[in-house]
């Protein structure tokens, strides 16, 4: 499924991206050690912040005689963070590694409404910070199949974006594809400026449609954002996945198709899938709906760095969809 040939989405230097991102982002670290102190009853001994990820301003805070603790702060709402909740409370009932939820506070900041998450900070590395040296990258991956297929046993309702109980935002199918072809402009804005032209785009989108109405898929609860960078490796086995903050009710397929189209041939999702324990899943009938997926998120993967301007995602993104055409 990977192609060798095209660089992986997600080895792009998104630093000076991030960076920017997370300047706009300042909470007074009276207010950080406020929450902290009041969750863990303990002194902080050291806070470190971490300027990763796209959703949230985040730290790592080590604390006296206590576990040292990861505290995420959102600026656009509490929604990620009661979804998270949520996913990670039904995760943690059913034993799959997940960690654990403090605390989630909302709190009036510089006149705006925050929402403040503090949670465990699980051991380990990420997977996408390890050499091949270091660790046996296939074993990870089928642990990570076995995680998923627990993950995705866990029921949900509606479609799309999940709320803080587990129901998504969308009730019908109709509405879903809605939502995508709704954003048909954007998309092709966001290939125009790597130069698709808008018939590609609207053909891909045809057939992405044209997938999901003839054989409406199977949904069930997606983490929709697993990649190497929320996979945590301790001590050369699988410690526990993070960031949930998008979780959604999708398409079976889903997780698999995000991983392959973002981590290309470094982590070939193939290996992933023999620890889930459905090889029939990318094949014949049900092959059709995996490449849809994988298209669909090519292009909101070109739309989300289009918007937020980042060029040389852009340029990944139109990149690895090219490589898909003749699939």
């Amino acid at each position: 499924m990977s192609e060798r040939g095209v660089g992986a989405p997600s080895d792009v230097d998104r630093g000076q991206h991030l960076a920017a991102l997370h300047g706009a982002w300042t909470t007074p670290m009276d207010v950080v050690a406020s929450v902290v102190g009041e969750v863990t009853r303990a002194p902080i001994i050291n806070s470190r912040r971490i300027l990763d990820g796209e959703q949230n301003e985040v730290y790592d805070v080590t604390m006296e005689r206590a576990p040292s603790v990861i505290v995420r702060i959102a600026h656009d709402g509490a929604e990620s963070h009661d979804r998270e909740a949520w996913v990670v409370g039904e995760c943690r009932a059913r034993g799959i590694p997940a960690p654990r939820v403090h605390a989630v506070r909302r709190m009036e900041v510089d006149g705006e409404v925050r929402s403040v998450m503090v949670m465990e900070k699980l051991p380990g590395e990420r997977l996408a910070d390890l050499g091949p040296d270091e660790v046996n990258v296939r074993r990870v991956l089928r642990e990570v199949g076995e995680w998923l297929k627990q993950l995705h046993a866990i029921p949900v309702h509606g479609l799309g974006n999940l709320d803080g109980s587990g129901v998504g935002e969308f009730a019908t199918p109709d509405q879903w594809l809605a939502n995508v072809t709704g954003r048909a402009k954007e998309f092709e804005e966001a290939g125009r400026s790597v130069g698709l032209a808008p018939a590609m785009i609207h053909g891909w989108l045809r057939e992405i449609v044209d997938t999901f109405r003839t054989a409406p898929p199977r949904m069930i609860m997606s983490h929709n954002d697993l990649l190497a960078i929320h996979v945590l490796v301790h001590d050369g086995r699988l410690s526990g996945i993070i960031d949930f903050g998008v979780a959604a009710a999708e398409p079976v397929a889903n997780d698999f198709a995000k991983w392959d189209f973002r981590e290309g041939s470094r982590f070939p999702v193939e290996w992933i899938l023999d620890g889930y324990g459905d090889p029939g899943m990318f094949r014949t009938p049900n092959d059709r709906s995996y490449r849809a997926l994988w298209l669909l998120h090519g292009l909101w993967y070109l739309r989300h760095y289009h918007v937020t301007g980042l060029p040389a995602g852009v340029e990944a993104g139109r990149d690895r969809l090219l490589s898909g055409v003749h699939r």
